[in-house]
C-alpha cells in the first residue's frame, strides 16, 4: 500500500497539479478574447473542467489517505480513534468515539472496510452536515445485533441521489457488501444524518 500510496503521489498528483495550472493559463487567455459571447460560451465548459478536475484532486487525496490508513487486528477501537482523529482538523464539530465491539468481530479487510465506511461517513457530515457533534457508536444492541453509528446533528441528508462525478455512497454500499452488512442512511426525528452498519454475527 505504501508503494503504491507513493507511485500515485508522484505521478497522478503531479498530472493533476500540471492540468490545473494549464487550466489557469488557459482561463486567461480566454477573458483576453475579443469576442465577448465565444469567451463566455468558453468559460462554461472550462468550469466544467475545472470542477472535474477539482472532484478528481479530491478523491486522489482521500485515496491516497487510504492507502496510508494503518490496521491493528487487536484493537478495533484504537484503529476507529485513529480515523477520527486524522479528520478532526477538519471541521470544529466535535467528533467522539464509544466503541464497544470485540475486536476479534472482523478480520484485517473486513476491518478496512469498515474503517473506510466509518471514515466516508464522517467526512461526508464535516463537508456538508454543519454539525457541532458527530458520533461514532460501535456496540451491540438490546436485540444482540452488532452495529455501528455514524451519526450528527447537522442539517440532515437531503437526498441519497450522489451528483455526478461523486461516488462515496455507491462505493460505502459496497463495502457494506464485502462485510455481509446492512447499510441504512436516514435523517434523524431530532435533527442531523445517522449512518447505520448493522454486521454479520460471525467473520466469514
Amino acid at each position: 500500500r505504501s508503494i503504491i500510496a507513493r507511485e500515485l503521489h508522484d505521478s497522478l498528483a503531479q498530472v493533476l497539479a500540471y492540468l490545473q495550472i494549464q487550466l489557469t493559463l488557459l482561463k486567461r487567455s480566454i477573458l483576453q478574447e475579443v469576442n465577448e459571447q465565444q469567451a463566455e460560451k468558453s468559460l462554461i465548459i472550462l468550469n466544467q473542467f475545472e470542477t472535474a478536475l477539482s472532484d478528481g484532486y479530491t478523491q486522489l487525496r482521500e485515496l491516497l489517505a487510504t492507502f496510508r490508513l494503518t490496521v491493528s487486528e487487536s484493537n478495533l477501537a484504537l484503529a476507529l480513534q485513529e480515523v477520527i482523529d486524522s479528520l478532526k482538523s477538519r471541521s470544529e464539530a466535535k467528533i467522539i468515539l464509544d466503541c464497544a465491539l470485540p475486536s476479534q468481530l472482523l478480520n484485517a479487510q473486513q476491518q478496512i472496510h469498515l474503517l473506510q465506511i466509518v471514515r466516508e461517513a464522517v467526512l461526508n457530515s464535516i463537508k456538508h452536515a454543519n454539525a457541532e457533534m458527530i458520533e461514532v457508536i460501535a456496540r451491540t444492541n438490546p436485540d444482540g445485533e452488532n452495529i455501528v453509528l455514524i451519526r450528527d446533528d447537522g442539517v440532515g441528508i437531503p437526498s441519497l441521489s450522489e451528483p455526478s462525478g461523486h461516488y462515496g455512497l455507491n462505493i460505502m454500499n459496497e463495502r457494506a457488501q464485502e462485510l455481509n452488512a446492512e447499510l441504512k442512511i436516514q435523517r434523524r426525528a431530532s435533527g442531523g444524518t445517522e449512518v447505520s452498519l448493522l454486521l454479520a454475527n460471525t467473520v466469514e
